[in-house]
């Protein structure tokens, strides 16, 4: 008797979460988009500054053995940015080795709030496996030269030193 009531309970419950208005998977909820490997993802102008960095962070942990996660975040590196970074072939090494590995298979993202002036906005994430934390500085733009005319693109992502290590 008792189990019956907890399984139909636990019916009423997933059924109450599926029609619950705005409800959606956890990786939707969170990123807001449903594949984050995508080849329709690319900058425009409807996408905030937190969306980009949370578009980009989604790929490079969703990244696969053709290295589409990296390509993603590659598209909305700013024009500036690739030219310091690319080629893809070159910034999928950057991704890899060094302090941005963990950007490929963390656990946990703490996203701080978006400070913007004007066309710049920064963003502070804290990335976490099961024995690291690493802190990033998202850098981004807005543009004004067409391809990417007003879309917001990601020109730096720095590592925040660790108090009591060198940099």
């Amino acid at each position: 008797m008792v189990a019956s009531l907890l399984r139909n309970l636990s019916a009423t419950l997933l059924v109450c979460l599926v029609l619950l208005p705005g409800a959606a998977p956890a990786d939707e909820a969170e990123n807001g988009i449903a594949n984050p490997l995508s080849e329709d993802l690319a900058p425009d102008p409807a996408w905030s500054p937190e969306e980009v960095v949370r578009i980009q962070l989604e790929a490079l942990r969703s990244n696969d053995q053709r290295n589409r996660g990296i390509e993603v975040a590659f598209r909305f590196a700013s024009p500036a940015n690739r030219r310091h970074t690319g080629p893809l072939w070159r910034f999928t090494g950057m991704i890899r080795n060094g302090p941005y590995a963990l950007m490929l298979d963390f656990n946990a993202a703490s996203y701080g709030p978006v400070e913007s002036s004007g066309a710049q906005a920064r963003q502070r994430v804290i990335l976490a496996d099961a024995t690291t934390s690493v802190t990033y500085w998202f850098y981004l733009s807005r543009q004004t030269e067409a391809p990417y005319a007003d879309c917001w693109m990601t020109d730096a992502v720095f590592v925040e030193p660790i108090e009591g290590h060198a940099a």
